[in-house]
């Protein structure tokens, strides 16, 4: 299950409680959103590559892999590093769908003019715009 994002950092952007003092109140939403969300973000950049951060050979250029997609970079648990950028989109999605719990915020509703492919909100969106694959529809 992709989870981009730890619980401790969604608690800490949604700014709830110690887990100890409220009893996990919120942790059974968390775990159903992060993959969710985390699984959207993916979806939306279209290429899991562009969630990592690639790995860099010693001058600097991205090492590719036979598909000449980059590799991701890995942390010294051996887990690919997340890209900040994404992190931040996830993280700021995850606030969006827990205070519009039901859907019903402004920063959900695409009105006519903005066009269509909202599935992330404006500001995730936003964040993610630079590292997603351009496509013509």
């Amino acid at each position: 299950m992709l989870e981009l994002v730890s619980v401790e950092d969604a608690r800490y952007q949604l700014r709830l409680d110690d887990p100890d003092s409220d009893g996990g109140a919120d942790d059974g939403w968390l775990a159903i959103f992060i993959p969710a969300v985390s699984a959207a973000v993916a979806l939306w950049l279209k290429d899991e590559w562009r969630v990592y951060l690639p790995e860099l050979d010693s001058v600097g250029v991205p090492v590719l892999d036979s598909n000449d997609d980059p590799i991701p970079a890995l942390d010294s648990s051996g887990a690919p590093i997340v890209h900040p950028t994404v992190r931040a989109a996830v993280l700021i999605e995850l606030a969006s769908q827990f205070r519009f719990r039901e859907g019903e915020g402004k920063d959900n509703v695409v009105t006519p003019d903005a066009g269509y492919g909202y599935t992330l909100n404006k500001a995730s969106t936003a964040l993610l715009t630079g590292l997603r694959r351009p496509t013509v529809a």
